[in-house]
C-alpha cells in the first residue's frame, strides 16, 4: 500500500451516458385533484392559523380611526375631516389631568416639606428614615403607648398612630 495505491489509476475507463440526449421521457406533472385546486383558489387567507369568524368580523369593524398622538411628527388628524385649528394648537393634556405631573407635584411638595422639617428639628418630626421607622414599630410590638414612642424618637403627635395598630405592620429582623 504504497503511494500509487491511493492514486487513481490512469488507465480507468471513462464512462459515457448510455442514452442519446433528448431520448429519456419527460417527466409528467400529476394533474391535482379537483378538492386540492378548488381550495387553493377559494382560501384567500394562506395563514392557516387564523380563525376565519376572526377575520370575518374584522372585516364588520372596518378601519381604525387613529388616537391623537403628542408626536409632533404625527400627521394623525384626532377626527376625520375635524377642521385644522391652526399650527399653534396643542393636543397635549391640561396639566392637571396629567397623572404623571400631578405625581411629580406631589412628590416635589412632599419633599420641600421633608427638607423644611429636616431644616426645624425641634417641632417634632414627621417624615420618618427607615431606622426611626424600625425603631417605632420595635417599641409598638412592645407595647409601649404611642405618646411614649412620640415622645422617645422626638416625632409629631399622630405619627405612631398614622402606622396602624399594633401588628398591622411589623419590622423585619
Amino acid at each position: 500500500m504504497g503511494a500509487k495505491a491511493s492514486k487513481p489509476a490512469k488507465s480507468a475507463i471513462r464512462k459515457f451516458p448510455a442514452r442519446a440526449p433528448g431520448s429519456a421521457a419527460p417527466p409528467h406533472a400529476r394533474p391535482q385533484p379537483a378538492a386540492q385546486r378548488a381550495r387553493d383558489s377559494v382560501d384567500p387567507d394562506p395563514n392557516p392559523f387564523t380563525n376565519a369568524a376572526f377575520s370575518q368580523r374584522l372585516k364588520q369593524m372596518g378601519v381604525a380611526t387613529p388616537n391623537p398622538t403628542l408626536s409632533n411628527s404625527s400627521t394623525a388628524a384626532p377626527y376625520p375631516g375635524a377642521p385644522d385649528q391652526g399650527p399653534h394648537s396643542h393636543l397635549y393634556p391640561s396639566p392637571a389631568q396629567n397623572q404623571t405631573l400631578s405625581a411629580l407635584e406631589a412628590r416635589q411638595r412632599l419633599q420641600e416639606r421633608a427638607t423644611v422639617e429636616f431644616e426645624n428639628v425641634r417641632q417634632g418630626r414627621e417624615f420618618l428614615d427607615v431606622g426611626t421607622l424600625k425603631q417605632a414599630l420595635v417599641l409598638q410590638a412592645r407595647g409601649t403607648p404611642p405618646a411614649e414612642i412620640e415622645r422617645r424618637l422626638r416625632l409629631k403627635s399622630g405619627v405612631v398612630d398614622r402606622l396602624g395598630p399594633k401588628g398591622v405592620t411589623l419590622p423585619l429582623t
